[in-house]
């Protein structure tokens, strides 16, 4: 059995009470609430809600911003700016209604995006399926980033030719997530769950599903193990490390050099006095020596700065844009991230 890359075929101002996601009453409750600004009433109400299992993505970050708006309305600081850290790791170019928030209610959430700038945001990402000639055996996603940890299962949704889709819920395991798919060709999309179920990210849609094929032949087989990354930084890694083989194989010559007059200093110990070779002479091979003892430990040096250097390149991912690409045999590979 072979493995094979798989790639997919995309007070205060009180908050504005906006029409409230459907499928949710307690958050509905909560809009009702601040129309009539009872804060700690919606605070409740909101707590429920967000313990409503199966939530959408939508509805989430509309409990997040109520939560976080009602928190630094209540002069709770610390909760609001942790409400709008959620919020904004899920959603980064979320915004706020200025004309219908205050500026107390802005600060933390100003405050909450500019500590994650340096963060990132939580990534959702399809990975390389396993898989043999005629047939895809496994469908594999990964949480590519989890600044604040909120990842806890997958929902995949795969469907083969015209069966009806099913779902398989299982949990996420060093950021990654898969089940069986055992078909030539399968389609499938997947939900990212968080705490009570509730969506965080999507991959693909029922509307539009990745669609995977498996290669149709020894041909399109790269590799008997999963496939190696060799995107980022790592083929500067690899350079370097490579430079630093190098380095410390010169420098193990010049030592080599170096160190072949030992032997020859000590018989020239044991002549009283020496009468085997002329002072100038030995001044020259001592002198040659150290030298090359000294490009010896430059060179080891190197090494050593190479090999940590391309230790580091290694494991920094830098951030990938999504976009198209062209998998084996010329596939084309349209992988949609959906929020």
């Amino acid at each position: 059995m072979s493995w094979a890359p798989l790639l997919a075929l995309g007070l205060a101002a009180a908050p504005v009470a906006a029409p409230a996601p459907s499928g949710n009453p307690n958050l509905a409750k909560a809009e009702k609430l601040l129309d009539d600004l009872d804060y700690d009433g919606a605070a409740l109400a909101l707590l429920q809600a967000a313990k409503t299992p199966r939530n959408d993505r939508k509805t989430i970050l509309r409990i997040l911003e109520l939560q976080g708006s009602i928190a630094a309305s209540l002069d709770q600081k610390s909760s609001a700016l942790n409400f709008f850290k959620q919020l904004l790791v899920l959603d980064p170019d979320y915004k706020l209604n200025e004309s219908t928030t205050s500026a107390e209610q802005r600060a933390p959430f100003n405050q909450a995006k500019a500590q994650l700038a340096s963060v990132g945001s939580l990534r959702f990402e399809v990975a390389p399926a396993r898989a043999k000639p005629g047939l895809v055996e496994t469908v594999v996603v990964k949480v590519a980033a989890d600044p604040l940890t909120q990842a806890r299962r997958v929902r995949f949704w795969v469907k083969v030719g015209d069966a009806p889709w099913k779902d398989s819920v299982v949990p996420v395991v060093e950021g990654r997530a898969q089940v069986p798919a055992g078909a030539p060709a399968v389609s499938f999309w997947a939900e990212l769950l968080g705490e009570y179920e509730g969506q965080l990210a999507l991959i693909g849609s029922k509307d539009k599903p990745i669609v995977l094929k498996a290669p149709a032949g020894a041909d399109s087989m790269v590799s008997s193990g999963p496939a190696l990354d060799l995107g980022g930084y790592r083929p500067f890694a690899i350079a370097a490390a490579g430079c630093g083989v190098v380095a410390a194989a010169v420098g193990g010559l010049f030592g080599a050099r170096a160190a072949s007059i030992n032997p020859q200093l000590a018989a020239w110990q044991q002549e009283h006095p020496v009468t085997s070779v002329r002072q100038v002479e030995a001044q020259k091979l001592v002198d040659e020596a150290n030298a090359n003892a000294v490009i010896a430990d430059s060179l080891f040096g190197a090494a050593a700065v190479l090999g940590a250097t391309g230790a580091v390149l290694w494991f920094v991912e830098p951030e990938k844009a999504p976009g198209p690409a062209t998998g084996p045999g010329g596939l084309r590979v349209d992988v949609r991230v959906r929020f």
